[in-house]
């Protein structure tokens, strides 16, 4: 059985929503190179602006980049075209698109960005049943921008705690170098 397959099991048995393409970024490196020029692959040009919008919406630039600045937007594209199997595309597609009518009758592109984060922050929270579908449809995106978010170099790297696999070699080290404890690998 390939590696792959094996991964892809396992999310399955464990429940994880976007536990495959997460999995392979992480075994893919981990880099998310922005590309000044790019071409979407899934979504339009008119989606891709609001894949666009709302990633910035979900990680705005504080004092860590905003996720459009890593590469977010470009890495749910390619993710969701490249790894996503035609029936995770499909129901991919089925939800994003109910998520942009939703937020295109409430009239989203007008408004201004603090309106525009209210109104996203009311559907996360909704319960109305009307909104099932959207609501899922947005977590699911949510998610999915923190996820590939927190696995890109940058973020890893110099936000995050860093310990790199399987780390540099040190082969004389006391025990207290060492943290008190023995590794177990």
């Amino acid at each position: 059985m390939k590696r792959r397959t094996i991964l892809q099991y396992t999310a399955y048995a464990t429940g994880a929503v976007v536990g495959a393409p997460l999995v392979s970024v992480l075994l893919s490196g981990c880099q998310a190179e922005v590309v000044d020029n790019y071409q979407p692959v899934f979504f339009n040009e008119e989606e891709f602006g609001l894949v666009k919008n709302l990633v910035d919406l979900i990680l705005p630039k504080t004092d860590s980049p905003a996720a459009t600045e890593v590469g977010v937007h470009q890495m749910i594209d390619n993710m969701v075209s490249k790894v996503y199997t035609v029936e995770q595309q499909t129901d991919f597609r089925t939800g994003f698109e109910a998520l942009s009518k939703y937020l295109t009758e409430a009239g989203f592109e007008k408004m201004k960005a603090d309106k525009q984060l209210a109104l996203l922050q009311q559907l996360d929270v909704s319960k109305e049943e009307s909104l099932k579908a959207v609501r899922a449809a947005f977590l699911d995106f949510k998610q999915q921008t923190v996820a590939y978010y927190l696995s890109t170099e940058e973020i890893g790297m110099n936000y995050l705690n860093y310990l790199p696999v399987p780390g540099e070699y040190q082969p004389c080290i006391s025990l207290e170098e060492a943290g008190g404890k023995a590794w177990a690998i």
